[in-house]
C-alpha cells in the first residue's frame, strides 16, 4: 500500500518553537519540514496566508514543481497550543522521493512519537492496475457481509456519471471512524475504453481519529492496520510503489495527450512529414515551430512527475501506435 493523505496534531512548541514574527515563524517551519521529511523535496510559500481549519494562520506546502501538497496550520485561542501538519496524496509520495518506504516513514514515525503527536487522519491506498478486483468486486463483498462493523453493515453509496469518466464506490461514511472508496482510477485519469490502464482501480481506506486513536505504527505498515480493521482485504500488498504508481499516472496522461494531439493535429502533422526531408529535420521543425519552452501542467500536477516521465515515455517510443 501507499500513503495517500495524513494529518496530525502537535504542540506548537515543536512547529514553531519561540518564533512570533511571520519571517521566524517560516525559518522555523521550514526546518521543522526538513527534520521531519528530509529528501523529500517539499518546500513551503515564504508568506503567511490567514486561517484554515480552526487555526489562525498556515503556511503552504509545495512540491518541486509549485503544485500545492499539505499546510502548516496553527495560532488560534480554541486550538489548545497545537500546530496541524497536513500531506495530501503529492505530499506522501514526496515522502518516499529519495529513501525507501520503510526507512523514511519509519523516520516520521520516530520524530512523532517523539514528541507526542496525535494522527488525526489517514489514507492508505492499493492500486490494482489490472483491474482485477474491480467496483463489482466490492459491491459483492459489501453485500456478502465482509465489511459489516461490530454491530451493523456500514451505509453504502455510488457516485458517478454514465460518460466514461468512472464511477465510485463509498462503503462507510465520512463521519465514521473508516471508510472505505474504491473508484475507477485509471478514468479519473482520462482514459477511456479501449485505452491501455483504463481498468485501473484504487482501493482506498481512510480513518479519522474520532473516537480512537490512529496508531504511528500505520505509518510504517498501512498494510497491516487496513487488513487489522477490513480483515476481507487480506489480498493487499503489503508494498507498493509511489514511483510505480507515478509511472502508471504520466502513461496515462502522455496517452490521453497523444489521443487528443492525433485527433486534433495528426494531418498537420502528417503533412510536415511528407514534406520533411528526413526524421531529423521533421524533429527539427518540430522544436522550432510546435512545441513550447514549458511543462504540460498534468505533469506538473503529478508529485513524482520528473522522475517518472521518462520510464513513462520510453514505454510509448517502442510500443505500436494505438491511439
Amino acid at each position: 500500500m501507499i500513503a495517500d493523505f495524513l494529518r496530525f496534531t502537535v504542540a506548537e512548541r515543536h512547529v514553531l518553537g519561540d518564533a512570533y514574527d511571520a519571517d521566524a515563524q517560516a525559518r522555523r517551519v521550514y526546518e521543522f519540514l526538513q527534520e521531519f521529511f528530509p529528501g523529500s523535496g517539499i518546500v513551503m510559500e515564504a508568506e503567511r496566508r490567514g486561517g484554515r481549519r480552526g487555526y489562525t494562520y498556515h503556511f503552504e506546502l509545495l512540491t518541486p514543481d509549485g503544485q500545492p501538497c499539505g499546510d502548516v496550520s496553527f495560532g488560534g485561542d480554541r486550538q489548545r497550543g497545537t500546530a496541524s501538519i497536513e500531506l495530501t496524496g503529492a505530499g506522501c509520495a514526496r515522502v518516499t522521493a529519495a529513501r525507501p518506504f520503510a526507512e523514511a516513514w519509519g523516520h516520521v514515525r520516530r520524530l512523532l512519537d517523539a514528541v507526542g503527536a496525535r494522527i488525526t487522519e489517514y489514507h492508505a491506498a492499493h492500486d490494482d492496475y489490472a483491474g482485477t478486483r474491480n467496483l463489482a468486486t466490492a459491491l459483492e463483498m459489501y453485500e456478502a457481509g465482509q465489511f459489516d462493523g461490530a454491530f451493523k453493515r456500514p451505509a453504502i453509496q455510488r457516485l458517478g456519471w454514465n460518460d466514461g469518466s468512472g464511477f465510485t464506490l463509498y462503503i462507510g461514511k465520512k463521519t465514521a471512524t473508516r471508510q472505505l472508496v474504491v473508484y475507477e482510477k485509471g478514468r479519473e485519469q482520462g482514459l477511456r475504453d479501449g485505452d491501455e490502464g483504463v481498468n485501473w482501480v484504487r482501493w482506498e481506506a481512510r480513518f479519522y481519529a474520532r473516537n480512537r486513536p490512529i496508531p504511528t505504527a500505520v505509518l510504517e505498515a498501512p498494510w497491516e492496520f487496513v487488513v487489522s480493521e477490513y480483515p476481507a482485504l487480506s489480498w493487499i500488498s503489503a508494498v507498493m510503489s509511489s514511483f510505480r504508481t507515478a509511472v502508471e499516472r504520466s502513461k496515462a496522461n502522455i496517452f490521453r495527450a497523444l489521443r487528443h494531439c492525433r485527433r486534433q493535429y495528426g494531418g498537420l502533422l502528417n503533412l510536415v512529414a511528407e514534406l520533411s526531408l528526413d526524421d531529423h529535420a521533421l524533429g527539427a521543425f518540430v522544436r522550432r515551430r510546435i512545441a513550447r519552452s514549458c511543462r504540460p501542467r498534468w505533469l506538473q500536477e503529478n508529485p513524482l512527475g520528473r522522475e517518472s516521465i521518462g520510464v513513462a515515455f520510453a514505454a510509448f517510443v517502442t510500443a505500436e501506435p494505438s491511439v
